[in-house]
């Protein structure tokens, strides 16, 4: 541990003198427990019973990303706290941003760290079936019923893995639903229609080229497509007019629809997969971005610059957030307004369960109390803020209840702790205010779902190593087929499609169609996706 906290352990081990370094040697935990009621039917019944906190125990934490200035300043402070209550301390561990992921897999491959954030793209569906992590519920029926009570059952579902919970998420709905950026001011200065269909966007990019023609339209890439989703990143745009249940479908040119999930049909061989083609060629054909688009790599200033006037891939919320914030310190007047998907689909939905949570490593001696210290830290508001926003007075104040930054030495969320949001304490920022109001609408969108608040995909792991050759091989065809098909810079568009439907099937499309459907069959079953 720390030189600071070696401190603070001896002045409260001398404080508590025999009866341990905590406030008190044990804790009242709730056990359920089988009792045989008169009729010998098992009944279940909770029980209390005495956690022994006697022994100190040092926990590590292994987060995100880089270090705040002032961590060991805040550590100290979340010590004092957690030594009182149960006789722990908690030593967060960080790493450079580039180095993260490496770090990650050798902390949970050496059992460094007792607890750890976890994310869906940091594949934790694949680590929880390994055992990487300590399966959660019996923890949480004892020691963590505060945590399980506040999170709830459902985002706990999410959190499981073949029947058992591996992650505790956070409690801060965050809506990180794909759309449009776009630039307002231009279309209120042109009478333009809002960009709310693919019909409006084709209307409102020609009115701004018929009204300045050196104006550019959209700044796009081409994606790696490894992730199998797409290829040339503007085909994202596709979802406004498909109400998928993921962005721009399911894997394989699959798709299903987010009412009907488990109701798979064949994308890439539709007719509707060639009236795209032809709809994104014709805007390739009109100008809207460069024809040597499929080599370009970087748009990350197009938009506030003024090269631009939208982005239809890669936007979400809090993308747009930012776009506010940078077009008014750029003084030109530009306005940036935004439009979800899923706002015109009605498939809309916050992010998984499993977009931030925390686990508790396979291999942490102590996992009973490692679980009373996250409950903790999600529950105990005072700890909430102390491991979110750092010490109020000396790292930010709050007013009118919005947060305050008072020094750069601790920022908001400096420990980088997103697993540990809790939407009922969460102090917002002021740029929160507007991004609230954004998921507000969304919330009042998702809650009229078949399934309310759900994101179906994103629990979803595939397991592809049967069939690892033909997806790498479909992933190479995407990219040399697929994605000059997206970008409209073919020829003839029936003849590539067909070149790319044959080439794609030769790659092994069909295996790996058929390990992927049976995998998210089985998975709808799960979790009743139906």
């Amino acid at each position: 541990m720390k030189r600071k906290i070696l401190s603070i352990l001896l002045a409260t081990c001398l404080t508590a003198g025999l009866v341990g370094c905590g406030g008190g040697n044990s804790v009242s935990v709730s056990v359920t427990e089988e009792v045989s009621a008169s009729t010998e039917t098992p009944a279940s019944t909770e029980e209390a019973k005495e956690l022994d906190l006697s022994e100190r125990v040092d926990l590590v934490f292994y987060v995100m990303g880089e270090a705040p200035q002032d961590e060991e300043l805040v550590e100290d402070e979340i010590n004092k706290i957690l030594l009182d209550k149960f006789n722990a301390t908690v030593d967060m561990q960080f790493s450079t941003w580039t180095e993260f992921q490496q770090k990650y897999t050798q902390e949970i491959t050496s059992q460094g760290a007792d607890l750890i954030y976890i994310a869906n793209w940091l594949s934790f569906g694949q680590l929880a079936q390994s055992g990487a992590f300590v399966a959660l519920d019996d923890l949480l029926n004892t020691v963590g019923t505060e945590v399980r009570d506040l999170v709830g059952e459902n985002a706990l579902n999410m959190c499981s893995v073949n029947g058992s919970v591996y992650a505790v998420p956070n409690t801060w709905a965050e809506y990180t639903s794909n759309g449009i950026k776009y630039r307002e001011d231009l279309r209120a200065k042109y009478d333009l229609p809002v960009p709310n269909s693919l019909e409006n966007m084709e209307a409102y990019f020609d009115g701004i080229m018929a009204n300045d023609p050196s104006q550019g339209i959209l700044t796009v890439t081409t994606e790696e497509s490894t992730g199998l989703q797409t290829a040339f990143d503007a085909a994202w745009v596709l979802n406004i007019k498909y109400p998928w249940v993921a962005t721009n479908g399911l894997p394989y040119g699959l798709a299903a629809n987010y009412d009907t999930p488990s109701d798979v049909y064949d994308y890439w061989f539709s007719d509707d997969f060639v009236e795209d083609m032809k709809m994104l060629k014709r805007w390739a054909d009109k100008g809207y971005w460069s024809r040597s688009a499929l080599s370009d790599t970087n748009k990350s200033d197009a938009y506030k610059t003024g090269l631009c006037v939208a982005e239809v891939a890669g936007q979400n919320p809090n993308k747009q957030i930012t776009a506010i914030q940078e077009l008014e310190e750029g003084g030109e007047g530009w306005e940036s307004e935004y439009i979800a998907y899923g706002e015109v689909t009605k498939a809309i939905y916050p992010g998984h369960a499993t977009q931030n949570g925390t686990a508790i490593v396979n291999g942490c001696k102590n996992p009973e109390r490692a679980m009373l210290v996250l409950q903790a830290f999600l529950c105990d508001e005072e700890l909430n803020h102390l491991i979110s926003y750092g010490i109020k007075g000396t790292h930010y104040d709050v007013v009118d209840g919005i947060y305050e930054n008072l020094s750069d030495t601790f920022p908001y969320e400096g420990f980088n702790t997103w697993n540990l949001r809790n939407g009922d304490t969460k102090l917002p920022q002021k740029t929160d205010v507007k991004l609230q109001e954004y998921f507000d609408k969304y919330d009042a969108i998702a809650k009229t779902t078949k399934f309310p608040n759900v994101n179906i995909y994103d629990g979803f792991a595939e397991n592809y190593e049967d069939y690892t050759a033909e997806r790498q091989a479909v992933s190479n065809v995407m990219r040399t087929y697929l994605a000059p098909l997206q970008a409209g810079l073919v020829d003839d568009v029936d003849a590539a499609v067909e070149e790319f439907r044959t080439k794609v099937k030769d790659a092994g499309l069909d295996t790996c169609r058929e390990g992927f459907e049976k995998q998210w069959a089985a998975y709808c079953d799960a979790y009743g996706y139906k």
